[in-house]
């Protein structure tokens, strides 16, 4: 049977809510009158426009706080920066902030927040018994410095969970394979639970194009992740693939290659619908090949008799700024040591997985299973 600690509801602090606008320090505050004011050359002004009900678009409504908050991010920052805003500048930020959260929404249905994704895990795990003094945490995340933000999925669960064991290479697939999985393994507390978060991740531009990232500092859209589109660009080319037993200097990247190329006809047959269906499918595929390894290299050789693992995988978006960066959770399960295995995605997540990944061979006959 899988434990259950009905009365663990310990709060953390990652799981804190989005605090609003920084209240004003004191030392800039004057007295006016009686009243508080911000000091004149400190002042800033808001400038509102007269508008018909005409220049205010009758579907800009929003029902999801980060889109929200990223709207409220950049006015904020153009005050600062310009003293003032009107109406139709409102207006079409929020409009802009909205289309990018419906294109996430269309591809990826479910993605949220590392905030929102944390503040449904928690309860679930913590009903299991696993808290951060009984549980080691591994990632399996591209080390792509955009994938490890402070509010990003990764970084959210590692200070949740403590200390993290690094499992993944490029495009998030656990090269570290059955040794990095069994030096993980061994590093559990006594009795102790292993907790992996696997996920490659895609990119999202300023221009709304997927497979793409706007990187600080640079003046034009680089390819994120770059190993897959340069293996989906390998394969469609046409050029032979190199061997593997000829790349031990690149080794990851000829993995990746061989494995897009495997479905490469599935991945290209969505540009009928768009580039960013293509890509979309291709970070889909990447989970698949991921989650596989993921399964061929773990066992349940740890821990004691009532030691569990839990398997949460997905796929990481990297947002526009100034979004924090989106999940979308694909599968998320727990094993214990009679060989039981439970579907915890309904349970944690309250919906119906959008993207139906490709049975794993290995546990073909446990996947999904209630027991």
């Amino acid at each position: 049977m899988f434990s259950s600690c009905m009365g663990c509801n310990s709060t953390k602090a990652a799981l804190a809510p989005i605090a609003s606008k920084p209240p004003v320090q004191e030392d800039v505050l004057e007295k006016k009158g009686g009243e508080k004011t911000l000091p004149r050359e400190k002042a800033r002004t808001v400038a509102f426009a007269p508008a018909s009900e005409k220049s205010i678009p009758s579907d800009l409504e929003f029902d999801n706080v980060a889109a929200f908050e990223a709207a409220y991010r950049e006015l904020r920052s153009n005050i600062d920066d310009n003293g003032s805003i009107d109406l139709a500048e409102i207006t079409k930020v929020m409009q802009q902030k909205k289309s990018v959260l419906d294109l996430v929404q269309k591809h990826f249905p479910g993605a949220g927040t590392g905030k929102e994704i944390l503040a449904k895990v928690a309860p679930v795990i913590e009903k299991y018994g696993l808290d951060d003094d009984n549980t080691l945490f591994a990632q399996s995340v591209c080390p792509d410095e955009i994938n490890h933000d402070e509010n990003d999925t990764p970084a959210l669960f590692a200070e949740y969970l403590g200390e993290v064991f690094h499992m993944g290479g490029l495009a998030g697939i656990p090269f570290t394979g059955k040794t990095g999985f069994a030096a993980f393994s061994h590093h559990v507390p006594e009795n102790g639970h292993l907790f992996i978060l696997m996920a490659p991740h895609i990119g999202l531009s300023e221009s709304n194009q997927l497979g793409k990232y706007t990187r600080d500092g640079q003046d034009h859209d680089g390819s994120a992740c770059g190993a897959v589109v340069g293996a989906l660009n390998h394969c469609c080319s046409g050029k032979p693939l190199p061997k593997m037993a000829d790349s031990a200097e690149d080794a990851q990247m000829t993995y990746i290659m061989h494995q897009i190329k495997k479905h490469q006809a599935k991945i290209v047959a969505k540009k009928n619908e768009s580039e960013n269906a293509m890509q979309a499918m291709a970070a889909k595929v990447t989970h698949d090949i991921g989650r596989d390894m993921l399964n061929a290299i773990n066992t349940m050789d740890f821990g004691g008799k009532d030691s569990q693992l839990l398997l949460l995988t997905g796929i990481q978006i990297n947002m526009p700024k100034p979004f924090d960066g989106f999940f979308q959770p694909i599968s998320f399960q727990i094993r214990n040591k009679n060989g039981q295995m439970r579907d915890l995605f309904r349970e944690t997540f309250g919906v119906t997985r959008d993207y139906q990944p490709t049975k794993s061979t290995r546990f073909l006959k446990v996947d999904n299973t209630e027991v």
